[in-house]
């Protein structure tokens, strides 16, 4: 349980530092502010969408498995940023970003119930979101006041999901040798 809390807490420095600076990052763009506030509304919908595929690729693959690959997309979208940001990475980066932070809302949760029939630990689950979420835009404007701008808290932001993603293989490899029908649940 304490690894799938780390991984949380990993995961919402990725989420917090994002969506604190991702407005700001279009500012000296290519990117239309009126587009990106338009984004920022629209994107929001978009999460009811992830919540189905969610639950139908976890029926269909279990829940570490699509984590682990939504875990790599979530940093891909996020660097992706790096290369310019436009109307249209700003587009598809949130998109992308809301429908993946539903994906992995629903399978860490789903995770650490599995792991935690006691449920003591997952009533630690909003304490390392909140965690995450503080420690995210903290890290950022620290990296921001280092002088590595927005693409330093893109690279920041990705690297923090590839290590969620290290954690969940981690214990996904140990359970898949331990306990396989945990490591497969859905």
């Amino acid at each position: 349980p304490w690894l799938v809390l780390g991984a949380v807490m990993f995961t919402y420095v990725n989420i917090g530092a994002y969506w604190t600076y991702i407005e700001l990052a279009t500012v000296d763009s290519a990117a239309s502010p009126e587009w990106v506030a338009d984004m920022l509304v629209y994107t929001s919908f978009f999460s009811l969408v992830g919540c189905l595929a969610a639950v139908l690729l976890s029926n269909r693959y279990g829940l570490s498995r699509p984590l682990l690959v939504t875990l790599v997309f979530q940093a891909s979208i996020v660097a992706m940023l790096v290369f310019g940001i436009t109307n249209t990475t700003v587009m598809i980066s949130m998109f992308a970003f809301n429908f993946c932070w539903i994906f992995v809302d629903i399978y860490q949760a789903a995770t650490i119930s599995n792991i935690d029939r006691s449920g003591r630990y997952v009533a630690l689950l909003p304490a390392a979101q909140g965690i995450g979420n503080g420690l995210g835009p903290n890290i950022a404007a620290t990296v921001l006041a280092w002088g590595l701008g927005y693409n330093g808290v893109f690279i920041m932001c990705a690297a923090a999901s590839i290590v969620a993603m290290l954690v969940y293989l981690y214990m996904y490899l140990m359970l898949k040798k331990k306990i396989p029908a945990l490591a497969d649940a859905s």
